[in-house]
Order: C-alpha cells, then structure tokens, then sequence
C-alpha cells in the first residue's frame, strides 16, 4: 500500500516524515550534501533534484529503493552558455526544462526527458518570448497531466501575471483561468495539494490567501482554501506560501511559510496553528508516495 509522507531537506540532511506517525530518520542521500540541495520535484515515488551546484545536472531519486538515476546533459543546449536560467519539473517518468538563455539569439528552449527511452527530446512548439517565468518556490507544479508556471506578460508591469501549462501527452503549451482575486491582490506562486492546483495569492504585503481549483480548467471551480495573516510571524513582505497536504481527515491543511514556519490550518474554524522549524537553515518540505518505481543505478553522468 502506498503510504504519503512528507519528504524535507535541511541543512546538510534529509528526513522522511510519516503522516500517520510523525517520526523522523536521516536517509542517506545520493550524493554528498557539500551544497544545499535543489529539489525540482516529486511525483510517483520519484524525487528529482540537483545537488545545488550546476541546475543542468540532476537526478532522479527514489527514497523508498534507495536507487537514482543521473541524467545526462542535454543535447540541445549550448554547454558553453553560462548565463542560462533553467526551470524543471517532474511528470510521471518525464522531466521538463525550460531553459532561458540570456546571452543567445535563442531565447527559450524546451525539452522533455524520458525515463524510459534515457533520452532528451526537443519541443516542437515555441515557448512565448512575450513571456517571462517568475522564479516561483518549486519552479512550478505538475497537475492534470501537465507543467504549469506563473509567467508574467510582457511588456512590464509586473503582476501581470498567466498561468501557462505543457501538456505531456500533447507536447503542446496552453493557459490555465486563474481565480477572480480580491482587489490588491498578486498571485506569487504556483502550489498542489492532493492533486489539485493551487495558486497563492499576496495582498497587504504580509496577507496570504491559498486558492484550490477544484475541476480542472474551469474558473468557477475555484475557491478559497485558507486566509492568512502573517505580520506577527514574518518581519519581511511578500512571504512565499506552499500548500503540503490535508490532515485530520481533511479538516486542517498544514502549509510551509517561507521554508522556516509550518502552519497547521483549521478549514472550519478559519485559524492557524504556528510551528517553528528552522535555527538558521531554511527547510524544503514536499509531499511523496512511496513507489517501487524502477532506476537503474548509475555512478557518472553520462
């Protein structure tokens, strides 16, 4: 039986969290943790990340058999090129980038990695140069089958911000509706829970509102999870939310702030619970089923 836990990096370790019996155990990581490392991903058992040190060299982990699997570079990306920004996210056994060269006539490219086939492949269809991906926490979310990302429409100003998806099956690009927010409010960041997508909304610099789109792609299934007022907990504006999972059987909703705060959320009482989790060291906590997901075990990057 596949069992949810919780799966958070800190510091120099790692620790799995079972939700059912909330303990704690160091799980040897697969590869030294001399950096802080970048988590890109999770989704059907696997864990995709790179040791915080090259963002174009990454892995695939699974927890539960203790078996990675290094991916080799692209082929279709300049090696040479050093000012290059790079977004991934986890599908299933895919990995999508999106590569943003700063220094090149080639402003964008796309590419899907394959698990099964050990292999890059390009995308056909362009990624919008009118469009600029916000640095969002997890680099964007996987839901529905698709990639998603908070774009912001040039020209500027900011805040005018899409929601854009690449389906996997499709291999093409499409936007999400996104909910009718309150006046003031920005959407900062993209989160997922128990399946569905999430967008986080800012208002009044410390406010942070959480919205759950309940049946995919239709805009009036979107609704306000939680409402949170963070000025006593926070001494700095604009505080990134991340949605983890329902506890209680669904009555609260724990929620990572900032990557030092966990808050437990009462969905029916309308108020919040603060936990500490951090000194000095800043936490990345996500959610994770155990799989027997097979990887085959490399030690060098080919």
């Amino acid at each position: 039986m596949e069992t949810n836990k919780l799966l958070y990096f800190s510091g120099d370790a790692c620790f799995p969290v079972i939700l059912r019996n909330p303990s704690g155990v160091t799980l040897e990581t697969p590869f030294e943790l001399t950096a802080y490392p970048l988590v890109l991903g999770s989704c059907h058992g696997l864990i995709c990340l790179s040791n915080g040190l090259d963002e174009r060299s990454i892995m695939l982990w699974n927890p539960s058999t203790r078996k990675y699997k290094l991916i080799a570079r692209s082929i279709y990306e300049p090696l040479g090129d050093t000012d290059i920004i790079t977004y991934h996210q986890l599908g299933y056994d895919h990995v999508v980038r999106l590569s943003h060269f700063t220094s090149s006539s080639m402003a964008y490219s796309v590419v899907v990695y394959s698990l099964k086939l050990d292999a890059w492949q390009p995308v056909e269809q362009d990624f919008p140069s009118c469009f600029v991906p916000v640095p969002c926490y997890g680099q964007g979310v996987f839901v529905n089958g698709s990639v998603h990302w908070l774009v912001n429409q040039l020209p500027f100003p900011y805040k005018d911000y899409l929601i854009y998806a690449f389906g996997l099956a499709t291999q093409s690009f499409h936007t999400v509706p996104q909910p009718q927010y309150p006046n003031n409010s920005t959407a900062t960041d993209l989160g997922i829970l128990d399946g569905r997508l999430c967008v986080i909304c800012i208002h009044e610099v410390y406010n942070a509102d959480v919205w759950v789109m309940g049946e995919y792609g239709v805009r009036e299934s979107w609704s306000k999870l939680a409402a949170l007022t963070m000025r006593d907990m926070i001494t700095w504006p604009y505080p990134t939310v991340k949605p983890l999972i329902y506890t209680k059987k669904g009555r609260d909703v724990l929620l990572e702030v900032d990557g030092q705060w966990l808050i437990d959320y009462d969905l029916q009482e309308k108020r919040s619970i603060e936990m500490w989790m951090g000194d000095t060291s800043l936490i990345t906590m996500f959610v994770y089923q155990e799989s027997l997901v097979p990887l085959v075990r490399n030690e060098q990057v080919v």
